[in-house]
């Protein structure tokens, strides 16, 4: 890689960057003398650089970031089990009747609903989650409701007192919760204690409070309680969800919906 003889500052930062990524350290010395800018341009680059999740600043210079950026590792997970979760999204807006109130949870399965629901006329959305909040915010026919309090990193959600209050003065139509477990003795679980706690109360204060999860959930159990089997309206799940847990979850009166079943 050879040393730049005059860049602009976005070239400047692009080949830190890149070098970082061939070389995992730079030291602030390397800079300047490959530069020939001082130490207080310099350390503003690395600074934009780390508020960009590109590096991670120490003293004396930078190492490359090992960690993804959250954006990355949300939209990873949103494109995992993708034909699974939108088949859940349709079978669940299929639910919705136009000039409800609907609530969602945090989720990439929920983003997917969210997405579908938009194809319905006057439906009021009321969600935790400000990735949701923002890809609906736009739109002339949805009403928005954004519930505040401290957002938890990893999932976009907003969950605390604050938010747990806000739901205690709403009455919903219907509820959709995506959860992180599926099990025949833990029931429904989620790694955060607070979201767990604020996924609940979402259940509770719809007329129709639904789990939301594909297939790849089942058998895992997090830290934290949602519901149990029986408590949920039902539980949502994709097409190809294997037929002898389902039967094992019904039998423990967990009503089941299969993206395949037309009868709700």
């Amino acid at each position: 890689m050879e040393t730049p003889e005059s860049l602009s500052a976005f070239e400047r930062r692009n080949y830190i960057v890149t070098y970082l990524e061939e070389h995992g350290e730079v030291r602030i010395e390397q800079l300047r003398d490959w530069f020939a800018v001082s130490e207080v341009t310099l350390r503003r680059d690395l600074e934009i650089l780390e508020s960009q999740n590109f590096i991670r600043r120490v003293r004396g210079g930078a190492v490359a970031n090992s960690a993804q950026p959250l954006e990355l590792l949300f939209q990873e997970k949103l494109n995992t089990h993708t034909q699974e979760k939108r088949e859940i999204a349709k079978i669940a807006a299929s639910l919705v009747k136009n000039g409800q109130v609907v609530i969602l949870s945090a989720g990439t399965t929920t983003t997917h609903i969210a997405r579908e629901l938009l194809k319905k006329e006057d439906v009021t959305i009321v969600t935790t989650a400000i990735n949701i909040a923002a890809e609906v915010a736009a739109v002339d026919h949805i009403t928005l409701v954004m519930i505040g309090g401290v957002v938890r990193r990893g999932s976009y959600a907003a969950v605390g007192h604050l938010a747990d209050e806000a739901l205690q003065n709403m009455n919903a139509d219907i509820a959709f919760v995506g959860v992180d477990g599926v099990d025949l003795q833990a029931g429904f679980t989620t790694p955060n204690l607070m979201e767990g706690r604020t996924d609940s109360m979402m259940l509770k204060n719809a007329t129709s409070g639904y789990i939301v999860a594909d297939d790849s959930k089942f058998g895992k159990v997090t830290f934290s309680p949602v519901a149990r089997l029986h408590e949920p309206h039902a539980l949502i799940t994709n097409q190809n969800a294997p037929d002898d847990y389902v039967r094992a979850l019904e039998a423990r009166n967990c009503r089941v919906i299969r993206s395949q079943d037309s009868t709700l």
